[in-house]
């Protein structure tokens, strides 16, 4: 399947050159530089650091944009700690850009700020070559009141939550991986472990900043950024409810504080800062092949990972975590589509926004298939810190994109399995619109995030600290949200 993929982009893109070539003689080409016909696309995208010759990359995009749909790009990369509050604040100050990076709540928020372009007609009729390549089911689920407004990434669009294990304490310990299910399931083992290792090794660490991964999973909460409320992925009745007032989600805190109290988790979960390497468990969404760069990218030689534990499932949020969207008052929005179009199916600019320039960040190389045999061409790292800095899933497509040679040839084909197995919520292609409890909303927000930490990590004992978090947002406002969600849910399901 993503060969036939990266076929259809190929021939998608050879398609457009040709068509860029016969409506524009090349008379015309020569009497006007490439570099004076060339529109400039301010995009805004995220990461972390950006390498010291970044601009180096950038210039050789430019010079293939130039070439292929006549385009430049100024490309603006903001941290991973700034960029919403940035954004919020271009967008209040109405500060021009193309295109921009949204994810969830904030992508329905900025939309019901006017900052985002209505693309509904547009990129069918610009576009149609990109319109064809995403999924119907990802423009389902970037609609906001039955409009488009950004391009999503096609890519893991589909939610799949797994856990895994250091291989050699596995051997180690006779853990039967394949039986683990249920957080229930995981108590046993890492007791076993701790006892095993001793007082000072804690099988589970956790931080302020990375709390229990994936532990509302089960709950939709409807693009609100709102983890507070939900409605559960299977609830045919669509009813919104308080997280903190349901059995399974009290369960998972008391698990977690009985783990923290008796020293699987590590003491300073709920104020460390510190970015743990080695650890013996994990918990990503991802996709199987994601084990070994978990497992990379915590120096443990290779992880054992389970069956999904969640998912795989669709839900507006999921769909809605990465969006490139054109600004309602950009001068230039087809040539903004016409580049996401080409970044989303051209496999040479696709692995330039990933990897940089050729020859200085990466180089390709032929490997062997580790299932066939056959070589096929893989990607390199010269050197990391274009892959280090803008964020790859931010970008474009995965499936556009050569592999590098350290990932398995399976990698493509198992995320595309899993979005075409994935079951859909009940609330999918439903966006709450929070204009009417935006300031609820916040506050309910900032309660939450402040509690996270401290519920999350099992620091607390939940019998005292969910009475208490509950009472601070029904203080602020939560059954005012709930109430909204539910007639706004209630309303667009009768429709």
């Amino acid at each position: 399947m993503p060969f036939v993929k990266k076929a259809i982009a190929a021939v998608l893109s050879v398609l457009l050159l040709i068509s860029l070539f016969s409506s524009c003689g090349g008379e015309a080409q020569k009497e006007l530089p490439e570099e004076q016909d060339a529109t400039t696309i301010q995009w805004y995208g995220i990461g972390g650091a950006l390498p010291d010759n970044f601009q180096e990359g950038v210039d050789a995009i430019n010079e293939y944009l130039r070439e292929k749909i006549g385009v430049e790009l100024q490309w603006h990369i903001v941290g991973w700690n700034d960029y919403q509050t940035e954004f919020q604040t271009m967008v209040n100050s109405g500060d021009a850009f193309d295109i921009m990076f949204a994810s969830n709540s904030y992508y329905t928020r900025f939309v019901n700020q006017g900052a985002f372009m209505d693309i509904t007609e547009l990129v069918g009729q610009v576009t149609p070559d990109l319109y064809s390549f995403v999924p119907g089911i990802l423009w389902e689920g970037a609609r906001i009141d039955g409009k488009i407004y950004g391009v999503p990434t096609y890519k893991d669009s589909s939610l799949t939550q797994f856990w895994y294990f250091d291989h050699e304490l596995v051997e180690k310990y006779d853990i039967d991986v394949a039986s683990v299910h249920t957080m229930d399931d995981l108590d046993p083992i890492f007791r076993k472990v701790k006892a095993g290792e001793g007082e000072d090794f804690y099988p589970v660490y956790l931080t302020r900043g990375n709390p229990w991964n994936g532990i509302l999973n089960q709950y939709d909460n409807l693009c609100t950024g709102l983890e507070a409320i939900g409605v559960r992925l299977d609830d045919e009745s669509r009813t919104v409810v308080s997280v903190l007032e349901q059995e399974d989600f009290l369960h998972k805190l008391e698990l977690l504080h009985s783990w923290y109290e008796d020293g699987i988790i590590n003491p300073d979960a709920n104020t460390s800062q510190e970015t743990y390497r080695g650890q013996f468990f994990g918990s990503g969404q991802g996709w199987p092949a994601a084990a070994i760069g978990w497992a990379t990218g915590n120096g443990v030689e290779q992880y054992d990972i389970t069956a999904p534990i969640d998912g795989p499932f669709y839900t507006s949020s999921t769909i809605q975590g990465s969006m490139n969207c054109i600004s309602a008052s950009s001068s230039h929005p087809e040539e903004a589509l016409r580049f996401l179009e080409l970044a989303n199916t051209d496999t040479t600019l696709r692995d330039m926004l990933a990897y940089g320039r050729e020859g200085t960040h990466f180089e390709y190389i032929e490997v062997a298939d580790e299932r066939t045999g056959e070589t096929e061409t893989r990607v390199h790292l010269l050197r990391d810190d274009w892959v280090n800095g803008s964020a790859k899933y931010s970008q474009a497509s995965f499936f556009s994109l050569t592999l590098m040679d350290n990932e398995p040839s399976t990698q493509w084909e198992e995320i595309l399995d899993q979005n075409e197995k994935a079951m859909e919520g009940v609330c999918m292609g439903f966006s709450m619109d929070m204009t009417s409890v935006e300031m609820e909303t916040a506050a309910c927000v900032q309660i939450w995030e402040n509690y996270k930490p401290d519920m999350q990590t099992g620091a607390v004992d939940p019998a005292v600290l969910v009475p208490q978090c509950l009472a601070e947002l029904e203080a602020a406002g939560l059954q005012t949200i709930i109430q909204e969600a539910q007639k706004q849910i209630d309303e667009f399901f009768q429709n």
